[in-house]
């Protein structure tokens, strides 16, 4: 039966279809073996979506960085824009700046000069007043002599003192011409600075100064070596000194000079065991023409202390002083090392 189906014409070509199927089936089959392992290898459903939500995932951060990205870069262009005007702004104000002080420059250079061309006025102008006031002072005091040698018997002693009152106030008024004319050269008229040592300058000013016998100046410790105009520190010292001489009023007088070394400074001392200072003329002594008292010292012009000032204050020191009335007085002043 089964083989009178086989060569039966109406199942022929059916079969022979099958028998072609069956024959692509195998070798399909044959081809797919190797592919096997690599299908297997495949992901899984599972494997694909979750890479799928990575991916997704790994999107969004992108853009979320990319997005940060731009962002900065705005910012990084708006701050690069500020900073270039700031700078622009910066190098206008610069610009002005040199310029401002090219012309301070110019403006400083014309008042040096012009300050310059101020002090040798000066200078010429203070020797002139100071010839021209003197010449008639020396003959005041050249006819008072005379008088008082050719006319003394004719003199009664009120007249004598009269002319030696005339005398005094003409050689007071002398002093006072030199005391101004040493001030106004303080600060315009100045020496070569360099190495002083004060305990040589000391020396000097009181063997110049030869004070009286019952009054004795010791200097306490070794004075140091500054950088100075030696005239000025000399000016300094003959001052302070000078005038702890002339106003001691105890029997036995006592100058002490002494030394402290300070950070970056020096602090010099001139102690006396004079009559003292009372407390509310500390300030008013250092000023010009201004003194105590005029019974001590006649001949006294009332500069001193101002010129010791003045010095002191232009080498960028101090000047003050301590007193105690019936005691005695200090002086100290400050020298840069």
């Amino acid at each position: 039966m089964g083989v009178w189906t086989l060569w039966h014409p109406d199942y022929w070509l059916s079969g022979s279809i099958k028998a072609v199927t069956a024959i692509v089936s195998f070798y399909t089959a044959l081809t797919l073996i190797p592919l096997v392992p690599q299908a297997l290898a495949l992901p899984s459903p599972a494997q694909l979506e979750a890479a799928n939500n990575a991916l997704q995932n790994e999107i969004i951060e992108r853009r979320r960085v990319e997005l940060e990205l731009r962002e900065y870069k705005e910012n990084l262009e708006k701050l690069v824009e500020q900073r270039t005007a700031e700078l622009a702004k910066t190098n206008e104000l610069l610009q002005q700046e040199v310029t401002q002080r090219q012309q301070s420059q110019e403006k400083m250079a014309l008042l040096v000069k012009e300050l310059e061309s101020a002090n040798k006025e000066l200078n010429d102008f203070a020797h002139i007043v100071s010839h021209d006031l003197k010449a008639p002072l020396r003959g005041i005091s050249s006819l008072s002599e005379w008088l008082l040698a050719d006319y003394a018997d004719k003199l009664d002693e009120e007249g004598k003192n009269l002319i030696d009152l005339l005398i005094v106030r003409v050689h007071k008024i002398h002093n006072l011409i030199d005391a101004i004319l040493q001030y106004s050269r303080v600060g315009r008229i100045k020496e070569e600075i360099r190495q002083v040592n004060l305990n040589d300058v000391v020396t000097e000013v009181i063997e110049l100064l030869q004070p009286i016998e019952n009054v004795q100046i010791e200097i306490a410790n070794q004075l140091p070596i500054v950088k100075f105009e030696k005239t000025r520190i000399e000016q300094v010292f003959q001052n302070l000194l000078s005038n702890a001489i002339k106003f001691i009023d105890k029997p036995q007088g006592k100058i002490k000079i002494g030394c402290v070394e300070k950070d970056g400074y020096w602090q010099i001392s001139i102690t006396d065991n004079g009559p003292g200072i009372e407390k509310q003329h500390f300030e008013r002594i250092f000023k010009i023409f201004q003194k105590l008292t005029d019974h001590k010292n006649p001949n006294s012009t009332g500069i001193g202390l101002a010129i010791v000032k003045k010095i002191i204050e232009m080498y960028g020191g101090e000047v003050w002083v301590e007193s105690e009335l019936g005691v005695g007085t200090t002086f100290f002043f400050t020298l840069k090392k």
